[in-house]
């Protein structure tokens, strides 16, 4: 359930189920509670409690015990259900509408919300893919660089900078779509996937402009120093992670802490394929 799909209404319906609320009713009377806990007071199968939990996301998560607890949110939609029955849908429209600062920050490197906005439609995703594609060549036409997966380097001419660009949304598009049928079981949906890969590889992307302009100017700055721009490079990489995660959890239906696992392993073969390139980022 991404930010884009909280509506007061929605979170009213997936709460509104007899063995979802027992589980909200139980980790907020008894606490923490692990699998083997929850499974025995719920006396359901092993399928149906995994698909319950991963039906309320944000409502209920795993602390470092890896015991499941209600979140801040879930508590707040616990009170507000419990608080006066009839008037659910107010009360949680009121909770959904006070967003802390870590949200924010959340919805910029995981942005759930924004890809779900963009591909709720076969149309708007078509139209994303154009607009995100024509961001990213330009980017690289810009900078002169071409680029390979979450990793770019000098170009090598216009027409080479293209076959790689092409090539990298299409490798990581069939690694995620792979990864997510293999590891998961799940069915990717490819109108949301391959935009949500473009706008993944965006940061490096642009990073790599602004690198290749200040060098131009001269004025690298602490970037000069070699440590300092492989830092800037991981994060802008870490970045790119987080879309690739939020737009496989949004084409998958799965849970972003899922998505991400399989996001930071591509994000790790985009290291070894730095290291063979003999580490030239630019």
């Amino acid at each position: 359930m991404s930010e884009g799909e909280l509506e007061p209404g929605r979170v009213v319906k997936i709460v509104n189920h007899p063995v979802r609320m027992r589980i909200i009713q139980l980790l907020a009377t008894k606490g923490p509670l692990s699998w083997k806990e929850l499974s025995g007071d719920l006396g359901i199968r092993t399928g149906s409690l995994y698909h319950h939990l991963d039906a309320l996301e944000r409502i209920v998560t795993r602390n470092s015990e890896k015991k499941y607890v209600l979140t801040k949110f879930g508590r707040e939609v616990y009170a507000s259900v419990s608080e006066n029955p009839a008037l659910a849908a107010q009360n949680i429209e009121k909770v959904i509408r006070r967003r802390s600062p870590s949200s924010v920050v959340q919805g910029i490197f995981v942005p759930r919300s924004l890809i779900y906005v963009w591909t709720s439609t076969r149309s708007k995703a078509a139209v994303s893919a154009v607009i995100v594609s024509a961001l990213l060549a330009a980017a690289l036409v810009a900078s002169d660089e071409q680029l390979v997966l979450y990793s770019f380097s000098p170009a090598d001419g216009v027409v080479f900078s293209a076959v790689t660009y092409i090539g990298s949304v299409a490798v990581v598009v069939v690694l995620a779509a792979v990864s997510l049928r293999v590891f998961f079981r799940q069915k990717s949906d490819l109108t949301i996937l391959v935009p949500s890969v473009m706008l993944s590889l965006l940061p490096v992307v642009l990073f790599g402009l602004l690198l290749s302009s200040l060098n131009g100017a001269g004025s690298l700055g602490s970037l000069d120093d070699r440590s300092l721009l492989t830092v800037a490079v991981a994060f802008f990489q870490a970045w790119g992670a987080g879309i690739l995660g939020a737009g496989m959890s949004v084409a998958s239906g799965l849970r972003i802490e899922k998505t991400l696992m399989v996001s930071l392993v591509l994000l790790y073969a985009t290291t070894v394929v730095v290291f063979i390139q003999g580490g030239v980022l630019a």
